[in-house]
């Protein structure tokens, strides 16, 4: 007998099962194991639900004959989720195994001919490969087939998981906003945030953490827990691996659904305080991981997108109010510091408006007239009318700027009078950099400025005075200087500058750096503790003390210093007056005169010694009287005009030239050409000096009587040059010619014999006389003094 139905045997078309993806996948679905058989035997009142929920968009399921085959269409599929399309075609218990107690006695009503329906039925299912908690409205409608009878159940769903947890989620966050703003404490803050977080997501354990200074410890302070231990002390950061905290370092919210499953997390670490899923959610403070808002679950967990969006809001909030509550508390503290300031300070306090057109207070302190009400005619009131364009601009280029005004004005004072006030105030800004109002204050400096402008009076009378005294010190033709107690020079002259530009007296000056050589009346040196600055410095009156002093560059000069101790009005030393009086002229004058008085003695010694030579030799070799009287002239003269040529250079020395041309000029008469110079300038010692103008005057005496001068013809010939490293060597040459034949004289007499010997010893050379046929040549050589 064949049991099949008919359709079955006679092949029906499959056009119902037309719509969408699963209307495809019934069409090409393997129906053996499927107790709803092949399509192509399902009655009529089947095909009719199956083509009207697969050409519907909304979630629509049929379950058919007694054991509930499963059909439904496309919205549904994504109902079912991972069980899709497995589900299509097996039992309806072996879909939906997970929510059967919860569903079943609905399903019996249907199928008993009773409709039911549900709004916001949870269930929990598991239609990924974990549980999850979802809502959803839906309708259960008994399916009669072509005999009447309920031959399965038809089902239009809407799931409304989302709009019950976005619901629920808002109520959460209404709740908690409402319960941290009664809150000001932040700690409270942080417990009420965590226990009401931790209750709603049915967490074990959900706390705050944050991180210390050294960036690798955190404390803990604050934890709600539920069947686990508490997370209370510190801890470090490496102890629960780099790679969860390197993420929320980054700022990253790092998401854990099962610990086990994770080989990059510390399992020990987890394992000991019993959490096997987490979500922490990081607060970055100016690039900085400060803390992290925790939540742990003891057992795996998935995590809705939307649970880390609660937790990662819940974070922010929580976090926002704690700031907002130690910025309050900050506030407060500040509040408190600053009205016991100002309960304590003399000073007046006013506030300002942003742009400082009104004054919308001020405490005036009894200095100025108080405030207790917006006044936009402050400036009038307050600030003298001189100062306004002052303070005006003032204010204006710390509104321009953000930052503070400071300005000494003068003010209107309560009394009426005009006084002084230093005046600063401070802009208080919002966050955006907005000004909110100024807040500033004020002290009296009413005296301190009267006391300056009395100073200011009294200096400038003091520097008329002083203009006036450094004006006559500086025409005083004495150096002047007034040194303090230290020895610096406070005021000098000119002619103190001289010897001081370094502006130290010489009592102070370092032994490395000392010029000066002091000596008493006695002639003895001076040690520089006796000095006169020093001296006066310790209050003695010293006048008169002579000190050599000696430039850098090597110069000498005399002075006389004296010291007078300057007293204040207790009779203390407070400083001294030092004079120095150049009297360098004086002392070389004198140096002079006692050289002139030795050189005279010396000179007077050796002339009445030549004269006694010059007498004695010259009377003993003359033939008679006259001739010893005319000789003892001519040798006479002839030192004296020597004499001559050396006063006029203060016995100093003589040019050889001027000394030559004196000795031979009685001899030179207008017209003649006889007598020939010649040689280089040299400059002789007086004692030099006058042995050449003797053997001089000897020789020509001779050329007269004997000689190049004895006829009109003759000529005379004296020259010299210098030999040798300076002074160098005396060459002189006496060269007569054209006079008679000059023949050998048997004996020398008095004139030879005084060139040859004596004057070959002053001048401490030699010197020789040869008799040429030519004429007499006299040679010279000798060192030059």
């Amino acid at each position: 007998m064949d049991n099949r139905l008919s359709s079955e045997r006679d092949p029906v078309p499959l056009d119902f099962l037309s719509g969408g993806e699963t209307g495809s996948l019934m069409r090409t679905h393997d129906w053996t194991s499927s107790p709803l058989g092949a399509p192509s035997t399902w009655p009529q009142s089947l095909r009719s639900v199956v083509g009207l929920l697969l050409g519907s968009k909304f979630p629509m399921f049929v379950a058919w004959g007694a054991d509930l085959g499963f059909l439904y269409n496309d919205a549904y599929a994504e109902i079912l989720g991972a069980k899709h399309p497995r589900a299509l075609g097996i039992r309806f218990h072996d879909v939906w195994s997970e929510i059967w107690p919860d569903i079943s006695p609905l399903i019996d009503a249907a199928m008993a001919g009773e409709a039911s329906y549900r709004e916001n039925l949870p269930l929990v299912m598991n239609r990924r490969g974990f549980d999850e908690q979802t809502w959803f409205t839906f309708s259960y409608s008994p399916v009669r087939d072509e005999s009447g009878r309920v031959a399965g159940m038809f089902c239009a769903v809407a799931e409304t998981t989302g709009q019950i947890l976005a619901e629920r989620r808002q109520a959460f966050r209404i709740k908690l906003e409402e319960t941290l703003r009664d809150l000001s404490d932040p700690r409270a803050i942080m417990a009420a945030a965590v226990e009401a977080l931790g209750q709603h997501l049915g967490a074990n354990r959900v706390g705050y953490s944050e991180v210390q200074a050294d960036d690798d410890t955190i404390v803990c302070e604050t934890c709600f827990a539920d069947g686990v231990e508490p997370l209370i002390g510190a801890f470090s950061l490496r102890a629960f691996g780099p790679d969860s905290i390197a993420r929320q370092r980054k700022g990253q919210i790092d998401v854990c659904d099962d610990l086990t499953a994770d080989p990059t997390q510390v399992h020990a670490t987890w394992a000991e305080i019993e959490t096997r899923a987490f979500v922490s959610v990081p607060l970055i403070r100016n690039g900085r991981f400060t803390a992290s808002l925790y939540v742990n679950f003891r057992e795996a967990h998935r995590w809705s997108q939307e649970e880390v969006t609660l937790i990662e809001d819940v974070a922010a909030r929580t976090w926002s109010a704690v700031e907002r509550a130690r910025a309050e508390a900050a506030l407060a503290d500040s509040e408190r510091h600053f009205r016991a300031f100002v309960t304590a300070s003399s000073d007046v306090v006013y506030r300002m408006s942003p742009d400082w057109a009104e004054m919308r207070q001020l405490d005036g302190r009894g200095i100025l007239l108080d405030a207790t009400s917006p006044n936009e005619a402050w400036l009038g009131s307050y600030v003298h009318p001189d100062d306004q364009p002052q303070v005006t601009a003032a204010i204006q280029k710390a509104i321009l700027a953000k930052s503070m005004f400071e300005l000494e004005h003068r003010v209107r004072r309560a009394d009426g009078t005009i006084g002084w006030v230093h005046s600063r105030a401070l802009p208080i800004m919002r966050e955006d950099g907005e000004i909110v109002e100024w807040f500033g204050a004020a002290s009296d400096v009413t005296a301190r400025r009267q006391a300056e402008e009395d100073i200011e009076k009294l200096a400038l009378q003091l520097a008329r005075e002083r203009a006036r005294l450094a004006t006559l010190i500086e025409t005083l033709p004495v150096g002047v200087a007034l040194v303090d107690p230290q020895g610096t020079t406070l005021l000098s002259n000119p002619a103190f500058r001289r010897y001081r530009p370094d502006g130290v007296i010489p009592s102070r000056v370092p032994g490395d750096r000392e010029q000066w050589i002091a000596h008493d009346d006695q002639g003895c040196q001076v040690p520089k503790s006796h000095y006169p600055s020093a001296r006066a410095l310790q209050g003695e009156l010293v006048t008169g003390i002579e000190f050599l002093h000696r430039s850098p560059d090597g110069q000498e000069s005399w002075t006389r210093v004296s010291g007078i101790p300057l007293r204040d009005s207790d009779g203390h030393v407070s400083g001294a007056l030092s004079v120095i009086v150049d009297i360098d002229d004086i002392k070389r004058s004198e140096e002079r005169q006692r050289l002139l008085i030795n050189e005279l003695n010396h000179r007077v010694k050796n002339t009445l010694a030549t004269v006694q030579s010059i007498s004695s030799q010259t009377l003993r070799n003359a033939a008679s009287t006259e001739e010893a009287r005319s000789s003892l002239e001519a040798r006479l003269f002839a030192l004296s005009r020597a004499h001559d040529v050396l006063t006029q250079e203060n016995w100093e020395g003589a040019e050889l030239h001027e000394i030559t041309a004196q000795a031979v000029e009685p001899y030179s008469n207008r017209g003649e050409n006889r007598l020939h110079l010649s040689g280089p300038k040299v400059r002789l010692s007086p004692r030099m000096a006058l042995a050449v103008a003797m053997m001089l005057q000897e020789l020509a005496t001779n050329a007269v009587k004997y000689g190049a001068l004895s006829n009109p013809t003759g000529e005379i010939r004296m020259s010299w040059r210098v030999e040798g490293k300076a002074p160098g060597r005396l060459r002189f040459r006496w060269e007569e010619s054209g006079g008679p034949p000059v023949q050998i004289p048997t004996r020398r007499g008095f004139g030879s014999r005084l060139i040859e010997r004596s004057l070959a010893l002053d001048l401490d050379g030699n010197v020789r006389i040869d008799f040429a046929v030519t004429g007499v040549i006299c040679t010279v050589d000798a060192p030059i003094t």
